[in-house]
């Protein structure tokens, strides 16, 4: 699906949800956001370094 890996879906799947939890009830915490960046980054980093 996608041609992404099984571990690149899973992050996916996790940015889904956490961005969909964070959004909709139009508030975010400092907390929230530092889960949104530790998803990024650990997206990003396989990404850049694989």
């Amino acid at each position: 699906m996608l041609g992404l890996g099984p571990s690149y879906l899973v992050l996916l799947s996790l940015t889904i949800v956490v961005g969909t939890l964070t959004v909709i009830p139009r508030r975010a915490t400092p907390l929230q956001g530092a889960v949104h960046l530790a998803v990024m980054a650990a997206f990003v980093v396989p990404a850049i370094n694989p």
